[in-house]
């Protein structure tokens, strides 16, 4: 396979620096995305791990002597009654109204509010909370609590075991929590009251609003007009910022240049005076700026409010940050198309000793009343539709096809194309009127299997990626359910021999999804990351670590080439796909893993064409 390596191995060597990509806040494992290529390597055995994914590849066990020797971050320790001293933002520069419910809104499970629902729970406060099948650090986890949210325990009292010296707290449906510095069992304390309040929106597409950081400093309080300026003294003025290599085009496609960021909330009662009204987590609390996340790095943030006549956005970590020096990145309006509804029946119940693979199947019904073939325009513009002459030539008929549009097609085999001339353009006719059609190469065309691929149990879920048409095709058996586009790897094509993580091609193959995290943070970075990070990045699924499937809210030119290996989605088609696909994380789990009373594990097959 032909390709320039000049430009495109400055191009990798820019990012190879910056996205060896492992999942900082969760998983150990990771991929990110580029409009170059990345490098994206499994973590050193001695970062945590959590899961089925490259577990072959380590010599060590990752959770071997770990889970009884983490730094406390803290449960938090002073009263949200504090924040009631605080005064109106109708004053000019005061410290704004503020909430003195700390509770307010808050989603601190993926049920709201279910922390408040007087069982006994066990709570993240901070990350690499995992949930392990036995009572021993010993093994890869089950899954993971994020942080912000809890889990119910599933009897009470701790359990004794290897590796906790606080010991091991079985949780619901299974598995047991170490209650390390990273966990407590307060669900009250002012400390995960507060990330709980910025923890994901639960159910939602977009679990957080997410900006493209300019060089933005991070701070753990509210500073003063005068502070702030002595502090961002070594930044350029807000608004002013280096422009980033041809590498970081595709971090920069929704940004919204024009669109300030408002004000949406009232000032949270862990702010209020602009003071850090909990202690808890890994900063130390007499420094005003933590850090400065780079430019080109992703911000989400759960919460906006104004002080002091800025405003600033409150992070999953409890991280303030000034809204000027960020830009705002649009949603994605782009979704595939559902065509099928399906029910799953199973013939034994999830952890039956005897039930093995394939013993559950689904039946489908109609849904949109779309279905396969159809042609999906790839484009950002739309294309002409054209109509056949009396000659047999095509001409514009001045009808169009929407960009990131699909349109159903002629039956299977009854294609235009097929009787062209050699060197003609060749059509795809439209199922509505013959006379119409779209050319050939202006479409990703998709067509539903007659077969299933080896490894797939009739009635088994699995998904169907094709790299080079950027297709992607969800299957209950042979009966496609949902179509979509998605992007891969900037490189295209896997080629023998070239590493895919350094030229940026997707792997093609038999995936069984190996890990499924609901929220995470990704950066090649071990511990805190400092160079590049894209913040908490919605539906990550696992193929084969490092390859991945997840939503890329940084751009919407689905159906091109673009990421650094994985496989990017769209917000809504993430969502879709990560409900659809097997394990399912049980309510409050934020990750999980399959097998192990976990469940089936959807197939993902990556091919060419």
């Amino acid at each position: 396979m032909a390709r320039d390596h000049g430009s495109f191995a400055e191009m990798t060597r820019q990012l190879s620096a910056l996205c060896t990509c492992t999942l900082c806040l969760s998983f150990a494992l990771g991929c990110g995305s580029a409009s170059g290529s990345a490098s994206c390597k499994l973590a050193p055995p001695d970062e945590p791990a959590a899961a089925n994914a490259g577990a072959e590849r380590r010599a060590e066990k990752p959770f071997a002597d770990r889970a009884g020797s983490e730094p406390d971050v803290g449960a938090g320790a002073r009263s949200p009654e504090l924040a009631k001293s605080s005064g109106s933002a109708d004053k000019p520069g005061s410290a704004g109204r503020v909430s003195s419910d700390p509770q307010r809104k808050s989603s601190a499970t993926w049920a709201p509010g279910s922390h408040n629902d007087g069982a006994a729970r066990i709570a993240a406060i901070g990350p690499h909370v995992w949930i392990m099948p036995k009572p021993s650090n010993e093994g890869l986890a089950l899954g993971n609590v994020r942080i912000g949210t809890s889990v119910r325990l599933r009897q009470p009292g701790r359990v004794d075991g290897p590796g906790c010296r606080r010991g091991w707290y079985a949780v619901e449906p299974r598995g047991y929590v170490c209650l390390t510095g990273r966990a407590t069992l307060d669900t009250k304390a002012p400390y995960f009251l507060a990330l709980a309040d910025v923890a994901p929106r639960p159910g939602e597409t977009y679990p957080y609003h997410y900006a493209h950081s300019r060089g933005a400093p991070m701070y753990g309080r509210v500073p003063t007009p005068e502070e702030w300026k002595k502090s961002e003294a070594d930044l350029p003025p807000p608004g002013v910022y280096a422009e980033l290599g041809e590498w970081a085009k595709g971090h920069e496609e929704l940004i919204e240049k024009e669109t300030q960021i408002q004000a949406d909330d009232e000032v949270p009662w862990y702010f209020a005076d602009g003071k850090r009204r909990v202690s808890g987590g890994p900063f130390n609390p007499q420094v005003l700026r933590w850090k400065v996340i780079p430019n080109g790095s992703l911000l989400a943030y759960g919460r906006s409010f104004e002080m002091y006549g800025r405003v600033w956005l409150v992070t999953s970590d409890l991280m303030l940050v000034p809204a000027d020096r960020v830009q705002f990145i649009r949603r994605h309006r782009f979704h595939g198309i559902e065509l099928a509804a399906c029910a799953t029946a199973c013939s034994a119940p999830e952890g039956d000793p005897t039930r093995a693979p394939g013993a559950c199947s689904a039946t489908c019904s109609s849904a949109s009343g779309t279905t396969l073939p159809i042609a999906w325009n790839r484009n950002k513009q739309p294309i002409p539709i054209y109509r056949r002459q009396a000659d047999g030539s095509w001409v514009e008929s001045g009808e169009t096809l929407g960009p990131k549009t699909a349109i159903e097609i002629s039956s299977n085999g009854k294609f235009e194309w097929e009787f062209a001339p050699p060197k003609e353009p060749r059509y795809f006719t439209l199922r509505r009127d013959a006379a119409l059609a779209v050319r050939k190469s202006d479409v990703s065309f998709v067509a539903k299997r007659d077969s299933l691929p080896r490894g797939v149990h009739p009635g088994q879920k699995w998904l169907e990626a094709r790299i080079l048409p950027g297709t992607m095709t969800a299957y209950v058996g042979t009966e496609p359910v949902y179509a979509t586009m998605f992007s891969p790897g900037k490189g295209g094509l896997p080629v023998k021999g070239l590493d895919h993580t350094i030229y940026a091609t997707t792997q093609t193959g038999f995936f069984p999804l190996e890990w499924k995290e609901r929220v995470a943070t990704m950066s090649n970075e071990k511990g805190d990351p400092k160079v590049l990070w894209f913040s908490d990045v919605p539906n990550v699924m696992y193929l084969r670590a490092p390859l991945a499937m997840h939503v890329a809210y940084w751009h919407e030119d689905f159906g091109n080439k673009k990421s650094a290996e994985c496989l990017n989605l769209s917000a809504e088609d993430g969502q879709w796909i990560f409900r659809f696909s097997d394990p399912q994380p049980p309510e409050d789990w934020g990750a999980v893993g399959p097998g192990r009373g976990n469940g089936e594990s959807t197939p993902v097959v990556v091919s060419g064409w």
